[in-house]
C-alpha cells in the first residue's frame, strides 16, 4: 500500500472520529424526565434525549448532517398541553417551517404563534444542538404522538428558499424514546 494512500486513510478515520466527537448533544440525559420551570411554575415532562435524525444526502456546503425532534408536555395548574420541539441545521439562509413525516405520511403540526410565554416557559425545553441551528414548536396531538411512537420511520424535510429541500431520517431503533415518553405521560 502507498504511503500516500495511507496518510489519505489515516486522515480520513481522524477526521471520522474528530466529526463524531463534535456531534451536538441538544440536551443533558435527564432520568426524571420532569423539571419545574421556577420562573412560571410549569411542571414540563421532557424525553431523557432528543430523537436524533441523520441527513439523507449532503448537498451545498452544510457541514452539519444533524436535525432533532422531541415532544414535551406543560402541565400549569393541571392544565396538560403537549407541544413539538424541532432543530435543524440552518447555516446559510432562513428555513422555513420544517414539514415532518409519521413513515411516508406528511403531519400536519400547527405552529406556535407568540414566544415561549405561551407556552408557560421563561426557557427552551431542549438545548439548541448547535449555534447554527434553527428550532420551532408546534401544538402536538395525541394521535401524532402515537403516530410517533409506533413508527418505523420519521423524517423531518427542510427548505431554505427555492434551494433543495433536505431530508433527515430516524429509523424506529432511534425511535423507541418516543414510545416510552407517550407511555409517560399517559400514566
Amino acid at each position: 500500500m502507498s504511503s500516500t494512500r495511507l496518510a489519505g486513510m489515516a486522515f480520513s478515520a481522524i477526521l471520522g472520529l474528530a466529526l463524531a466527537a463534535c456531534a451536538p448533544t441538544p440536551v443533558e440525559e435527564s432520568e426524571a424526565g420532569q423539571r419545574l420551570d421556577s420562573n412560571t411554575g410549569t411542571t414540563v415532562t421532557l424525553m431523557p434525549r432528543p430523537v436524533e435524525f441523520l441527513i439523507d444526502r449532503a448537498t451545498g456546503g452544510k457541514t452539519d448532517p444533524f436535525a432533532y425532534l422531541a415532544p414535551f408536555e406543560t402541565n400549569r395548574m393541571g392544565s396538560h398541553e403537549l407541544y413539538l420541539w424541532v432543530s435543524a441545521p440552518q447555516i446559510e439562509g432562513t428555513l422555513g417551517l420544517p414539514q415532518v413525516f409519521c413513515g411516508d405520511s406528511s403531519i400536519q403540526l400547527e405552529p406556535i404563534a407568540g414566544d415561549l410565554k405561551a407556552m408557560g416557559l421563561s426557557g427552551p425545553p431542549y438545548k439548541l444542538p448547535a449555534p447554527w441551528s434553527a428550532q420551532w414548536y408546534f401544538k402536538l396531538s395525541g394521535e401524532v404522538l402515537d403516530c410517533f411512537a409506533g413508527a418505523k420511520r420519521l423524517s423531518i424535510v427542510t427548505q431554505e428558499g427555492d434551494a433543495q429541500p433536505e431530508r433527515f431520517n430516524a429509523e424506529a431503533a432511534a425511535l423507541t424514546g418516543l414510545t416510552d415518553f407517550a407511555n409517560r405521560i399517559r400514566t
